[in-house]
This record gives C-alpha cells, structure tokens and sequence, in this order.
C-alpha cells in the first residue's frame, strides 16, 4: 500500500478522534487564535484545531504541540491521552505531522532504492559517513526482496562547509547517485561535485520530524524509528502497522 493511501487513512481517522464535531477553523475561539498568533506570529488553518476533549484545543508548533483552553487563559505542554483506551492522541498528531512534513519533500530529491512490487515504503534520514547507515544499507537488497522500499533524505551530522556536509552534497550531485550513496557508505572515495542540490532542505526536514542523529526513519503511517534496526525486525514493524 502506497504512504499516500495509507496517509488519507490516517487522515480520516484523526479527523473523527481529534475533531469529533468537524470543527472548522472558523470555529475556533478568538481567545485561542490570539494565543496561537502570540506563539506562531501567524496561524495557518493546520496549526490550531479541536479536541475531543470540550473547550481544549491543539497548537502545533516546530513540530510540538500544546493545549490551550477555550479562554485562552491556561495552556499544557505535553501528550494527551484518551483515559479509557490509554490512546496517546498527540502521539497520532505527530504522525500526521511527520508525514505532512515528509510529503511536502519534493520525491524527485529521494535516492530510492526500491524493489518492483512495492508492499511498504520508509524515508530514512541518513548520513553519509554513520556507521549505522552503512550497516542498513548493506541490508537493503534483503528489504527490497521482502517488499520494502527505501527513500533516502540527506541528514548529515556536521555543519555545512565541513567535509561530511560536501560529501552528502557530492553524493546528491553525482551522475549516479545510487552508486555514489553505495559507494560513500562503503567508505570508498567518491569524486567532489556540486549543483542545486536539496540537502539543506532534507536536513531542515529532518529536523522538523524530530530526528536527532541517523539513520532517522520515518514509516508510511507516519511512526519515527530512530537508529539502525536489522531488517527482519524492521519488516515485522512495518507488517504489524
């Protein structure tokens, strides 16, 4: 099934749990909007929204959120839980951020490496010189054979300038990226090159879906997976949902 698919899925499904009563964002309080402008500067229609709880609305900011009360006197920073069923329902909003964010790269800047009948696909922000990545890497002929598509984001560790961030570059800017990414991860040699090239924005990217080092993964129904895990473990996740 295709992350798009799966994303209007989930899209659907936040809408009933989060906005139970189809709260449009005229709907919101003026209390509240003043509260998001104060914190945002501006407010999107995407930034505020309903609850399910009455009179508690959601703000999301840099890739956090917050409540805020219809007055807009008292606000909470942290996760929201439905009680009875122990759902973390700022955990779902999360995943709907994170596939926004990820949606919102242009695919043609991915480095894919994906087999023909595609079951699953995951976006990995990955640095060229981890350790880590080079040993998923390795595994993805196996995840190919299992159906799982990798698309991978440049996330280099270092500022740019440094020789890690020319080298992401290099990679993105090689006349086979593929082979560059391979051979990079391999630790072998691969020649400079420079052209308009997105890692600034994969990085930025990254950093909006919350990664803190690599390989960074981001599943198609929007779960975050930070650090390398072997392959066979990686399919079971993404086969459980």
């Amino acid at each position: 099934m295709s992350l798009s698919i799966r994303h209007l899925s989930l899209l659907a499904f936040l809408t009933a749990l989060l906005s139970p009563l189809g709260a449009q964002a005229d709907a919101i309080p003026e209390p509240v909007r003043a509260f998001a402008r104060d914190l945002l500067g501006e407010v999107d229609s995407d930034s505020v929204r309903a609850t399910a709880v009455p009179q508690l609305y959601e703000v999301r900011f840099e890739g956090q959120f917050l409540y805020v009360t219809a007055d807009g006197r008292h606000f909470v920073f942290g996760d929201l839980y439905e009680s009875r069923s122990r759902t973390n329902l700022t955990e779902h909003s999360r995943r709907e951020s994170r596939l926004d964010i990820v949606e919102a790269i242009d695919p043609d800047t991915f480095i894919v490496f994906a087999p023909a009948e595609i079951k699953h696909t995951v976006t990995v922000f990955t640095d060229v010189d981890c350790p880590y990545c080079a040993k998923l890497h390795q595994e993805v002929p196996e995840l190919n054979a299992l159906g799982v598509g990798i698309r991978y984001a440049a996330w280099p560790r270092t500022p740019p300038g440094t020789e890690s961030y020319l080298r992401s570059e290099s990679v993105w800017c090689a006349s086979d990226p593929h082979q560059a990414l391979t051979d990079a991860k391999a630790g072998r040699d691969i020649a400079p090159a420079q052209c308009e090239n997105p890692v600034a924005t994969h990085l930025e990217a990254g950093k909006q879906v919350g990664a803190r080092g690599t390989p960074t993964m981001v599943t198609e129904n929007g779960d975050l997976i930070g650090g390398y895990v072997p392959y066979r473990e990686l399919v079971r996740r993404l086969e459980s949902g």
